[in-house]
């Protein structure tokens, strides 16, 4: 990091000049700002620091004070209304609006970006869907197939034949962290009906673990709206729980541990090299950045998402894509721990 010598000249007004701040000041108060916002993070005292040097000591005091008085407020919702953002992610959040968009671009490169580097314009707002959609009802596209994952508790069961029958409601819609461009809602709290269709067979295996009121139902299946019955009809091709899931985890991981110790040492003249185990619940994300707590929810998703598939597959005896699946889980996994080691969440 290079400073002048004997004047700084603030970028954010070319008039007013400040004195220079040697290099090592500038690190100093860059801790003491990241330590009063809860950033511990190298990159967030880093960008503090560059803050300092390019924008001036007057503009980082102004949005610092902001700040302070934003939260004494009641804070700032992220983008996508789900939760209080962190006093950090309210400081960078200031920063970067008040910023001059050249400074901004080299403290925050990825700001607004999209991966092939083009600045992404705002998306729609969730209020104004209907108009846009309107005319693309003229011009639909085809489904070849859709399959749902529906995850909750049963409701009350019948029982004819070989045909297990349930019905489940959806009470409140949360929007989870979408990529930019998809817009953010309020909850929605109309009532929709799934009316799901099992086998006895699958309902046998989860009728045991679903006495613990704490499990939940996992129903995998095809979904079609049902006229007659004024909701959404479930076919259940899988069915499983959350506890049954984590069980086969475990044992997936042990087995692949003990995989791995055994290559180790046929490989290292005996000695264990034991692998990491994959972090299946999220830690708490209140003190990361916003950006990097947002990209960690979808990893944790996706990384949930990807084993249930592969449970499926293997419960069916399906190969063809099998392997591929679990490299995408183990590439997500490795995602997942690089962001964990990196914020010392565990």
């Amino acid at each position: 990091m290079q400073s002048d010598q004997n004047l700084s000249v603030n970028p954010q007004n070319e008039e007013a000049a400040e004195p220079a701040i040697p290099v090592d000041e500038i690190e100093k108060l860059a801790r003491q700002i990241g330590e009063k916002l809860g950033e511990k993070g190298g990159k967030p005292i880093r960008q503090i620091a560059q803050m300092i040097e390019k924008c001036g000591w007057v503009f980082v005091e102004k949005i610092l004070a902001e700040t302070e008085a934003t939260e004494a407020a009641g804070g700032l919702l992220t983008q996508d209304k789900k939760r209080r953002r962190s006093k950090g992610g309210v400081f960078f959040f200031l920063a970067k609006g008040q910023m001059d968009p050249e400074l901004r671009a080299r403290i925050f490169p990825n700001f607004g970006k999209h991966g092939d580097g083009a600045i992404m314009p705002p998306g729609i707002d969730w209020g104004e869907r209907a108009a846009h959609m309107a005319a693309l009802r003229e011009q639909p596209g085809q489904i070849n197939n859709l399959t749902v994952t529906l995850i909750g508790r049963p409701g009350a069961l019948r029982i004819e034949g070989s045909s297990v029958m349930t019905v489940i409601e959806q009470r409140e819609v949360k929007a989870p962290p979408y990529p930019k461009g998809v817009p953010p809602f309020d909850a929605v709290r109309d009532v929709t009906k799934y009316y799901v269709f099992m086998g006895l067979r699958h309902w046998r295996k989860v009728e045991k673990p679903l006495e613990n009121e704490e499990d939940m139902l996992i129903v995998e299946g095809s979904a079609v709206y049902d006229p007659q019955l004024g909701g959404i009809t479930v076919l259940s091709t899988g069915v499983s729980t959350k506890a049954l899931e984590s069980q086969k985890r475990q044992k997936g991981s042990q087995a692949g541990t003990k995989s791995g110790e055994q290559a180790a040492r046929g490989s290292t003249g005996g000695k264990s090299t034991k692998s990491p185990a994959a972090i299946a619940e999220p830690p708490d994300l209140s003190g990361l950045p916003e950006e990097s707590a947002d990209k960690l929810r979808q990893l944790f998703s996706a990384a949930e998402k990807l084993r249930h598939k592969i449970d499926t597959m293997e419960d069916k005896g399906q190969k063809s894509g099998l392997a591929m699946t679990r490299r995408l889980l183990e590439q997500t996994e490795k995602q997942i721990a690089s962001l964990v080691k990196q914020y010392n969440l565990v």
